[in-house]
């Protein structure tokens, strides 16, 4: 199964979208949601993204450099830098 491209209308889901792509591309295993993510409304980075993503799958970010640029690099193909709740839109 490929890298699903479609965009949901919310954020929260959007980023579900993201998460799921991240599981079924290279097996991240869904440990975060987007709930956890977006849950005060705040800006979500693309930096902070791509750690959460690993340290929920029990990895150390600074010892998955690999890793680090590879899912960042999704993040900001999506979302640019940061996304905010207010800043969504496709």
């Amino acid at each position: 199964m490929g890298w699903n491209r479609e965009r949901a209308p919310k954020l929260v889901d959007d980023l579900n979208i993201l998460l799921e792509n991240l599981d079924v591309e290279w097996g991240f295993t869904n440990q975060i949601s987007a709930a956890d993510l977006a849950a005060n409304g705040e800006t979500i980075r693309a930096l902070d993204f791509t750690k959460a993503v690993l340290v929920a799958n029990g990895m150390k970010p600074e010892d998955k450099t690999n890793w680090m640029r590879q899912i960042k690099r999704k993040f900001v193909s999506r979302y640019g830098q940061s996304v905010s709740t207010a800043s969504y839109g496709f």
